[in-house]
């Protein structure tokens, strides 16, 4: 998986004197600014400003600049797609210490796409990535040992500090994962309280998987009359969005209950759109 390259409302809610910044040279105004372009955070989205921007910040040696010109030619915006291109940047702003060019480039060459396959080295980058703490890098070091990937053997006691420093963090995809392993004991004590917990934070993220593990764990069969709603709003989220183990799990409604579990499923997704975009 890419790590993309968001932008910063802390640094894009002052676009003026980022822009003043960035034509003084700044590196870091340079960065944060492609970011706001790429994205169009409160001005106009121009991705060839955006590369113009972090191609100026990358030659200038800022390390996830660097990272941030190969997720551009990586993924064809504003130029050619050119996956050799895209390694050499993600290997200038790995080598230079950007945790999201370590982590581009680790997946790479761990899953040998565009570039010669080499798991030990791909390894190496999304190690040190996680290392940074990155959250990114710290789920795909995580779900490295929870599913025995590139060559490791399955090791839920190695796993779990990474997903749960990483859902800390707010990484849904951890959350939700760190949920499934507190609900199932896997590699630690069950602990249902917990899991819910996590998997209502990823939940109200909009992460569907999180979605469905909620709505199930709930228990639609509840006898508590709100508790059950909350369930069965949670399953129908996640089955609207074509999640299989939803829509098993939805039993047949009255029209009157079918009415109020739809209300609470729409005012559960006007606050997870709410959280996601701030």
């Amino acid at each position: 998986m890419m790590a993309a390259l968001t932008a910063s409302s802390l640094y894009s809610a002052d676009i003026p004197a980022l822009e003043a910044k960035a034509k003084q040279g700044d590196t870091g105004a340079q960065f944060e600014l492609a970011r706001v372009f790429l994205k169009g955070d409160g001005v106009k989205k121009d991705e060839k400003r955006a590369f113009e921007l972090m191609s100026a910040a990358a030659n200038q040696g800022h390390a996830e600049a660097m990272g941030g010109v190969g997720f551009f030619y990586a993924n064809g915006i504003a130029v050619p797609k050119d996956e050799a291109k895209a390694v050499e940047w993600f290997r200038k702003g790995a080598e230079a210490g950007g945790p999201k060019a370590q982590l581009n480039l680790g997946n790479l060459l761990a899953s040998g796409s565009g570039v010669e396959k080499n798991e030990v080295e791909g390894r190496k980058w999304i190690k040190a990535a996680a290392d940074q703490d990155l959250p990114e890098a710290l789920w795909a070091e995580g779900c490295i040992y929870y599913f025995g990937k590139y060559g490791e053997a399955v090791d839920y006691a190695a796993a779990y500090p990474y997903l749960l420093k990483a859902a800390q963090q707010g990484h849904p995809g951890s959350q939700n994962l760190v949920g499934v392993m507190l609900e199932n004991g896997t590699g630690m004590q069950a602990n249902e309280k917990e899991a819910l917990g996590w998997f209502r934070k990823a939940a109200q993220q909009g992460n569907t998987k999180a979605q469905m593990n909620l709505g199930r764990l709930l228990g639609p069969e509840n006898s508590g009359q709100t508790r059950r709603l909350e369930s069965l709003a949670w399953l129908t989220l996640a089955a609207e969005q074509g999640d299989v183990p939803a829509q098993k799990l939805l039993p047949a409604l009255s029209p009157e209950e079918m009415s109020k579990v739809r209300k609470l499923a729409s005012d559960l997704k006007n606050t997870t759109l709410t959280k996601t975009s701030k």
